[in-house]
């Protein structure tokens, strides 16, 4: 008689294109199995229907291996109030999710215990135990700079939530830009800010303006990882941005160590992934403005890669789900 295999979780991970899923078994917190994913918003549809769909493709994929999963973990967009998962806001990419309630959906399909929260906390979360901070003791900042910003703080290993589900939402701290002009972080070190600022100030280098997120773009601009060749090619505009814009970013997480005690700072997200020209900033703008006590503060990358939304919402789950 074969022994009984280890429990396991459904773990999600809801994007604004695809939702991915896939198993992770207790005894194996790192490694995913019958992984797939599915379409999050085609024409005429909507992200709380197609998630529907897709729990009942990722349990079809589950029983086909074998696997009848003990509990389901999920990261989702918006502001989220865990583990039931209801969405207490949410952008305009995805119309009509506000409202909606992850656990019910589920319910339709499984029994099982649910947890979810939002999908940068719920990185944050797997990060923390299984990644860059899992050496770092007391309170933690993650950050994800991508196509917006996000993050988490972990205190002592619990993920801080608050009565609204928003601690973590750092998009809206204000920044020097490269100019010294103050704006909002997710209009000057979100991917798409970053590119925009490098095209305005390409076309006009007095430009004196605020450069919004909503700014025009032209139908010749670059992209952002073709102004990184220029700037590891020596362009000095590309330069200027990136580094005078992650240098504001850094003096303003210098205020927020001093004034929360903040013990690491762990970077992720598509433009966090870029490296030394994103870190080295950071690092530089945080040194120049801390108290001496934050000076050997780490700023480190996150290490999970890929993987890290569906490891955070096993990790999540197995503490969260009832």
């Amino acid at each position: 008689m074969s022994a009984p295999s280890a429990p396991s979780t459904l773990c999600f991970d809801i994007g604004g294109t695809k939702i991915a899923y896939g198993i992770v078994h207790d005894n194996s917190p790192t490694e995913t199995i019958a992984a797939g994913s599915a379409p999050a918003q085609p024409q005429g549809s909507s992200l709380a229907a197609e998630f529907d769909k897709a729990v009942g493709i990722a349990l079809a994929a589950a029983r086909e291996a074998g696997i009848e999963p003990d509990r389901i973990g999920v990261g989702a967009p918006g502001i989220v109030r865990g583990p039931s998962g209801t969405i207490l806001r949410s952008g305009p990419t995805v119309p009509g999710w506000q409202g909606t309630i992850i656990e019910d959906i589920i319910a339709r399909h499984t029994n099982v215990p649910v947890a979810c929260h939002n999908d940068v906390r719920i990185w944050a979360f797997g990060e923390h135990n299984f990644g860059a901070g899992r050496g770092i003791t007391g309170r933690v900042i993650y950050l994800s700079l991508g196509t917006g910003v996000g993050g988490a703080i972990v205190d002592n290993g619990e993920l801080q939530t608050g009565t609204s589900g928003s601690i973590g939402e750092f998009s809206e701290l204000l920044v020097a830009d490269l100019r010294g002009m103050a704006e909002r972080v997710e209009n000057t070190c979100s991917g798409n800010s970053l590119a925009r600022y490098y095209n305005v100030l390409a076309a006009d280098a007095d430009y004196a303006g605020r450069i919004a997120w909503d700014h025009p773009a032209g139908p010749d601009e670059l992209s952002l990882p073709e102004i990184m060749k220029r700037y590891h090619a020596g362009d000095r505009l590309a330069f200027d941005v990136i580094d005078g814009n992650m240098r504001g970013f850094g003096r303003a997480l210098a205020g927020l160590a001093f004034a929360l005690d903040i013990d690491g700072i762990i970077i992720g997200g598509g433009v966090g992934g870029l490296g030394e020209p994103i870190l080295g900033a950071l690092r530089a703008g945080f040194a120049q403005w801390t108290v001496d006590s934050a000076q050997r503060l780490p700023i480190v990358d996150s290490e999970l890669g890929r993987l890290a939304p569906l490891i955070g919402a096993a990790a999540y789950a197995r503490e969260y789900a009832e």
